[in-house]
């Protein structure tokens, strides 16, 4: 079942074209197939994607009618991806905390987090044209709402946010996002960010130069990156996955 425009639009206050969708491959993919022709600020939403995706290549899932996936696409004026990621993660913990009694946290750098499971993923892509030159900013975010059978592989360690009424959900994340957006170059994102951060003061693990480490994160530095401190030496962390014991 599609999202219902009306409800949306009622509970909606940012300005941005809107395009729902009962089913689609992935909210990314049409963010990118549009780029060229839509302007402005964008939002793209379904209940069932057939080839949902997530970082590294890796697929999300994204079975019928159990979960919101979404893409907001921004002009790429304002493209820092990494901040834009974190200020995708503070607004999807903020709706679901206005939502809800539930507390979100993030784990970073993209992942939500909800009693030791992760309930929604986000995927932040810079969109150029055939030239090579920046068209848009998207950010797409995949949100387990009632999913309670995952595949194996993740049944472990998915889980969800509970019943919500989609459109709300969606209007909130989305109003949160365009406002955080307005103003990515404020260091109160990044504040919110590690607020909400679960692996700050805990041992992470991540790989580096083909060797597995262990260090404590202790900061969140202000491009969003992860500070880590490992034998004494820092260092950040600004891209790739790390694991934490929750």
């Amino acid at each position: 079942m599609a999202l219902d425009s009306d409800i949306l639009s009622q509970k909606m206050h940012s300005k941005a074209a809107v395009h729902l969708y009962d089913s689609i491959d992935s909210t990314n993919n049409e963010a990118k197939r549009r780029a060229q022709t839509d302007r402005g600020v964008c939002l793209y939403a379904a209940t069932h994607q057939t080839a949902g995706r997530g970082r590294r290549g890796h697929g999300f899932y994204s079975p019928k009618d159990t979960g919101l996936y979404m893409t907001l696409a921004f002009p790429a004026d304002n493209a820092d991806i990494q901040r834009l990621t974190c200020a995708a993660g503070v607004a999807v913990c903020e709706a679901v905390g206005s939502l809800t009694d539930r507390k979100p946290q993030i784990k970073w750098v993209n992942d939500i987090y909800i009693d030791g499971k992760k309930v929604a993923g986000i995927l932040a892509e810079l969109i150029t044209d055939d030239s090579n030159r920046p068209i848009s900013v998207i950010v797409g975010i995949g949100m387990n709402l009632t999913t309670d059978i995952f595949p194996d592989d993740i049944a472990k360690t998915a889980g969800c946010i509970g019943d919500i009424e989609p459109e709300a959900l969606c209007a909130a994340v989305a109003d949160g996002l365009i406002d955080l957006f307005s103003d990515l170059s404020d260091n109160s994102v990044i504040e919110k960010y590690k607020a909400l951060n679960l692996c700050i003061g805990r041992t992470v693990r991540f790989m580096r130069d083909g060797t597995e480490h262990a260090a404590q994160a202790v900061d969140i530095a202000d491009d969003g990156g992860l500070v880590v401190e490992e034998n004494g030496v820092i260092n950040t962390l600004n891209s790739g996955e790390i694991s934490v014991t929750l």
